[in-house]
């Protein structure tokens, strides 16, 4: 049968799932793997697979903004469970990072690079070399730079893990650089045809103003504007940001609120895994970032 269920969970947790031709085996699986279940709901659908999909991604997000806590780890920000981001960086340094995300990022001034093979070192070397020619190079590092050290936490610690930068992709010649975070891209430098660098941000949009006509006000009175994109990472709560130019740029990276709203996204998706591009890291770029906003940790 097609349709869609939700797991209830002793603790008040829930799950919502689909299944497109048999939810029985999906709530057995779902048995074999949780104990704790007290009970499921389920209801049919007649609609295609794509319009089940729709309907699955809208429970969670409604889910979530009614305040319930979800396990899902697709179309949920945030979920139930322990984290692989605790092996690296305990729980009480992430909600301590949080509350001074660079402050506590320049603890770690003196880690070391991770090892990565040398073959994917090498293979960026001529286009960070190009990236490198660009009139404007210096300032892209610098932006970058400013985005890991206020949004990444332990951004030297989890690097090439928990979160990766690429240089002047090929997959997209428009693009500069992308930070991706779990399977999400939070931070895209591009530029168009003709016209100035750009800069698209995702937020946690609960941590902007309350109120969306004060909201548009403040975000347009620092040159930044709202984009339509959404990820399934990002849950109900996310927002991207548009900014054009580097002025534009620079005040958006140097907005204490809007970077505090990008550090609650980008905690959230470190912990539901691994970034999932770490094959198109580029370290050059990542080490002359960090490398460029290095601060004295005393």
């Amino acid at each position: 049968m097609r349709g869609i269920y939700l797991v209830e969970f002793a603790n008040g947790a829930c799950y919502i799932g689909i299944s497109g031709s048999d939810c029985a085996s999906r709530l057995i699986a779902h048995g074999k793997t949780y104990d704790d279940i007290i009970g499921f709901r389920l209801q049919r659908f007649a609609g295609s697979y794509s319009a089940l999909r729709d309907r699955e991604r809208s429970l969670i997000h409604d889910a979530e903004k009614s305040g319930l806590v979800v396990r899902n780890r697709e179309h949920a920000l945030r979920f139930e469970g322990t984290s692989v981001l605790n092996d690296v960086v305990t729980t009480d340094d992430q909600a301590l990072w949080l509350e001074e995300p660079v402050a506590r990022n320049s603890l770690d001034f003196d880690c070391a690079p991770p090892d990565l093979p040398a073959n994917q070192i090498e293979s960026y070397a001529h286009r960070w070399a190009r990236f490198g020619g660009r009139p404007d190079a210096t300032d892209l590092i610098e932006i970058v730079g400013k985005y890991l050290r206020s949004t990444v936490c332990h951004a030297r610690r989890t690097e090439a893990q928990f979160w990766s930068v690429s240089c002047l992709p090929t997959s997209n010649p428009t693009r500069l650089s992308c930070v991706s975070i779990n399977w999400m891209e939070t931070f895209v430098l591009f530029t168009a045809p003709s016209g100035p660098v750009q800069a698209s941000l995702f937020v946690d949009g609960d941590e902007l103003p309350a109120g969306a006509f004060r909201c548009a006000i403040y975000l347009r009175r620092r040159g930044i504007r709202r984009g339509k994109i959404k990820h399934a990472p990002g849950g109900a709560s996310q927002q991207q940001l548009i900014a054009r130019g580097h002025k534009a740029i620079e005040t958006m990276t140097e907005d204490p609120v809007i970077m505090r709203a990008a550090a609650s996204l980008n905690l959230a998706l470190m912990r539901k895994g691994r970034s999932s591009q770490i094959r198109s890291h580029c370290a050059q770029l990542a080490r002359a970032a960090l490398d460029a906003t290095v601060l004295d940790p005393a």
